[in-house]
């Protein structure tokens, strides 16, 4: 509305520089011949003011009357046109040579109707009759003196007008008008109706010109591109407010809020938001607070029980009681690393405030999970091997403790599935680390690759209470590998088997 509003008041206004522009060569010869009468009546103006049928005033050249930028354009000879709220003009002009003036002659006229051609062309014979030129060549003289476009017509010029010349004898006058230039021109009889004095044409509403549509269309477009920039810049920096601080509760900052200063649809959001975390937040704590809670009140009962089972073996000689109680130690030894697997996987799912990150040797961390491997098995064959070797490749910003254990839950589970053999390679490539963990055992069914991540996941046929774990090992890895900034893969070995890929970029965000 406002660049509407902006566009139509410069086309406004521009029209009506236009209708000044193009009425002020009438109106500057208008007052030249008004100054000439004034001279003539020795300072006078009633016989014009009755001519014109208009105000005319005479004013010394002060700021009493004028203001000091009126006062300058007087000075040098120029006209000055203020229009009125009504419509009419005010029209002022220096007497005499400008630099030297100190009076102007002002009109106050109702624009340039056919009642005021009466009167100048009743002034323009009086000037006529005071000049021993003929009439053509004092009209000519006009013409180029006062600029206005004053002509007289003779022979077969004037009688294709085809009027009556005893009813338009000057000052007489008639007027025709071309509507479709928007102009008007004005005729009257000599006194001795041998010829017309032709005033005009004079434009009344001239048309814009395509460059100064252009113009202003120009200038209108970069207000709505200006416009346009400012909102969307402003949108666009509420909505990195709102990215920054999903990003941050993504990172685990659950405390992080956005700032609302507006009522708009974006404030709308942000308010929504911040509703919703505080909801996560809540949420999240309550599990916190029981997963803690819980594990803590089973350590209690199962550290009783282990020690009540491990006084029945040193007290109990039958070999079936002794057998069955190892198997319950067994069991409540499970119970007990299950519960630190699940205390472990609930402080990665707080964030990743509790991980330093610094730099380390990936290549080493590797070579160190393998040969730690190798002394607690046997049975499979633990190989090592890298594609970087480069010190600027093989270190990396990492929580080393944590992707430690990350390698070597892979590896373990490589081990159990593996039938002879398990490969452990590191490489680098375009900013991003890789480990592989490679056996040659049964494998992950395709269709089961989208979950196996997920936790107490246990697939049917390859894990099982024989093989041991509780679901949670490569639920650990992938938020571990997740809190890098990586992901977790799983797919086919180069033997057809499982083929457990960790991915994370070489400096941490």
């Amino acid at each position: 509305m406002l660049i509407a509003t902006l566009v139509v008041g410069s086309l406004w206004l521009v029209g009506s520089i236009g209708i000044q522009r193009h009425q002020e060569p009438a109106l500057r010869g208008v007052m030249h011949l008004l100054m000439a009468q004034v001279r003539a009546d020795q300072g006078n103006t009633h016989r014009v003011a009755d001519a014109l049928n208009a105000q005319i005033h005479l004013r010394p050249i002060t700021g009493d009357h004028f203001s000091s930028l009126e006062i300058a354009r007087l000075k040098h000879g120029q006209l000055l046109i203020d229009r009125e709220a009504g419509g009419g003009l005010v029209v002022s002009l220096a007497m005499g040579h400008a630099a030297k003036a100190t009076r102007a002659i002002t009109a106050q006229l109702n624009g340039l109707n056919t009642h005021h051609m009466q009167g100048i062309f009743e002034l323009l014979l009086a000037q006529l009759a005071r000049e021993s030129l003929d009439e053509a060549t004092a009209i000519a003289q006009y013409r180029q003196r006062y600029q206005i476009p004053l002509f007289l017509l003779r022979d077969k010029q004037a009688e294709s007008f085809q009027v009556d010349p005893h009813r338009f004898t000057a000052p007489a006058v008639y007027s025709r008008f071309d509507f479709q230039a928007k102009s008007v021109s004005f005729y009257a009889w000599t006194p001795d109706q041998t010829g017309l004095i032709a005033l005009g044409p004079i434009e009344l509403e001239p048309s814009i010109h395509f460059a100064t549509f252009l113009v202003i269309a120009v200038i209108a477009m970069l207000l709505v591109g200006i416009v346009v920039y400012w909102l969307v810049h402003s949108f666009e920096l509420r909505l990195q407010r709102l990215e920054r601080a999903s990003s941050r509760i993504a990172g685990g900052h659950l405390n992080s809020r956005v700032k609302v200063d507006a009522e708009d649809s974006v404030g709308r959001l942000g308010k929504a938001f911040n509703r919703m975390a505080e909801q996560i937040q809540r949420l999240m704590g309550v599990q916190r607070e029981m997963i803690r809670a819980v594990s803590h009140e089973l350590r209690t009962p199962v550290a009783r029980m282990r020690f009540g089972v491990q006084m029945l073996e040193d007290t109990v000689a039958d070999a079936y009681t002794q057998k069955q109680l190892s198997a319950m130690d067994g069991d409540l030894q499970e119970l007990d690393e299950l519960i630190d697997e699940i205390l472990t996987y609930a402080r990665l799912e707080e964030g990743g405030p509790i991980l330093e990150f610094k730099s380390s040797n990936i290549l080493e961390l590797v070579n160190q999970v393998a040969e730690e491997t190798r002394r607690r098995t046997d049975a499979v064959e633990v190989l090592c091997e890298t594609h970087s070797t480069d010190e600027d490749e093989i270190f990396a910003e990492v929580e080393q403790r944590y992707l430690h254990r990350a390698i070597q839950n892979l590896v373990g589970n490589a081990c159990r599935y593996a039938k002879s053999q398990v490969l452990l390679s590191y490489r680098f490539q375009d900013g991003w680390c890789r480990v592989d963990v490679e056996d040659d055992g049964p494998g992950v069914p395709e269709k089961d690759w989208d979950r196996i991540f997920s936790p107490f996941t246990r697939l049917d046929d390859s894990r099982t209470r024989a093989s041991g774990g509780y679901g949670l090992g490569l639920s650990i890895v992938q938020r571990i590998v997740y809190w890098h900034g990586g992901q977790a893969m799983v797919g086919r070995s180069r033997w057809q088997g499982a083929k457990m890929s960790l991915i994370w970029p070489k400096h941490h965000q």
